[in-house]
C-alpha cells in the first residue's frame, strides 16, 4: 500500500509543477534579479538651477546679500536644506564677508510644520558664544536666508543639537521662531 500513496504524491507533485508551468506561459520562472536587468529604472530629474539669495556676515557689522545659482528642488524642507548647505559652505564672491556660523557646524535636520514655521537643527557650538553680534548675524543670516529663498515659509526656530536654546550669547531669545527682520540687512 505504501507505493500506492508514494504513487498518488508523486504525481501531485508533478501536476501542481505542470500547472504553475502552464501558467507562467509555458516559460521557466525568472529570477527577480534578471526581472531588475531587463527594466531599465528611470534616472532622477536633476532639480532646475535656481538663484538664491545667501546672507552672509561683512565687516560692518550688517548681512551682506551674494548670490548663487544652484539646483533648487520643489519641496520646501529640500530647498531649506539646499540653502543651509550653503551657507554652512561660507561665502564665495566677496572675501569681505565671513560665514554666519562661527564654528565647523553641519545641517542635523530639517522639519516644516502646517503653520509654516520651519526648525533647522544645527550642531552645537563646541564652546560657548560670546558677543551680541554673533549671535545676531548668526539667527538673522539664517532666519532671513530661508524666509527670502522659501516664501511658503513664515518664521524659523533654529535649534542646537537638537534641543532648544534660550539664547546664544544672552541677546536675542531663539526659544521660538524668528520672522523676517530686514533691518540687518545692508542696503546694496
Amino acid at each position: 500500500m505504501n507505493w500506492r500513496v508514494a504513487l498518488i504524491a508523486l504525481a501531485a507533485v508533478a501536476a501542481v509543477a505542470l500547472l504553475t508551468w502552464l501558467l507562467q506561459g509555458g516559460k521557466p520562472p525568472i529570477e527577480q534579479a534578471e526581472v531588475l536587468d531587463l527594466v531599465e529604472l528611470p534616472t532622477p530629474t536633476p532639480a532646475p538651477e535656481q538663484r538664491v539669495i545667501l546672507l552672509f556676515t561683512g565687516g560692518d557689522g550688517m548681512l551682506h546679500p551674494e548670490l548663487r545659482s544652484v539646483p533648487l528642488p520643489d519641496e520646501v524642507h529640500e530647498r531649506i536644506r539646499v540653502v543651509m548647505r550653503e551657507l554652512l559652505a561660507g561665502p564665495r564672491s566677496a572675501p569681505r564677508l565671513s560665514p554666519l556660523v562661527p564654528y565647523q557646524a553641519s545641517l542635523e535636520a530639517v522639519f516644516v510644520d502646517e503653520n509654516g514655521n520651519a526648525y533647522v537643527d544645527l550642531t552645537a557650538p563646541p564652546e560657548p558664544l560670546s558677543g551680541s553680534s554673533t549671535e545676531l548675524m548668526l539667527a538673522y543670516g539664517v532666519v532671513n536666508s530661508i524666509i527670502l529663498n522659501c516664501p511658503e515659509i513664515s518664521a524659523v526656530q533654529i535649534l542646537f543639537g537638537g534641543h532648544e536654546v534660550e539664547t546664544l550669547t544672552g541677546h536675542l531669545d531663539l526659544s521660538r521662531p524668528l520672522v523676517l527682520n530686514k533691518r540687518f540687512i545692508a542696503a546694496s
